[in-house]
């Protein structure tokens, strides 16, 4: 009887386990850098990647003058991405009143299982003469934190 009691509680807490590590979400082996990404600004970024070609949709949360990147802050994404566990990445945006901006940067794989794009961007601004060249374009670092994968599509 006692077998039989002890027998039903192991198979109850295998079955149990088995379960738990079930229902966790699965461990990130690879920076993809498909879905939804959040800069430090609040900006957020949709990507799609095929093979080495990356398409989505940029929306800006900042602005070098009001309106300058369309009425509905955003614009189209073009880039490409690399091989690899943790692949480098680039991809550029046309803003609505001309200028461009480009990213290029790393995916990474963070400790507790999240993905991180660290870049280094520049914004060239349109000029009205090549005298004020010196002020058209803008350097930075930015980061992007995976937030999501895009409704509709698994990500991988």
């Amino acid at each position: 009887m006692k077998s039989l009691v002890f027998c039903g509680c192991f198979c109850v807490f295998v079955l149990g386990a088995a379960q738990l590590f079930a229902e966790q979400e699965p461990k990130v082996t690879r920076c993809n850098v498909t879905g939804q990404w959040r800069s430090e600004q609040g900006s957020m970024l949709q990507l799609t990647s095929t093979g080495p070609e990356v398409r989505g949709i940029y929306h800006t949360a900042v602005e070098t003058a009001l309106g300058a990147s369309g009425h509905n802050r955003e614009s189209k994404v073009v880039g490409v991405v690399g091989h690899g566990l943790q692949p480098a990445v680039a991809f550029s945006v046309l803003w609505a009143k001309g200028s461009c901006s480009s990213w290029v940067g790393q995916c990474f794989l963070l400790p507790g299982g999240g993905q991180v794009l660290k870049t280094l961007w520049m914004l060239r601004s349109v000029v009205e003469s090549s005298l004020d060249n010196w002020e058209s374009t803008r350097l930075g670092e930015d980061q992007f934190i995976f937030v999501g994968h895009m409704e509709g599509r698994d990500g991988h």
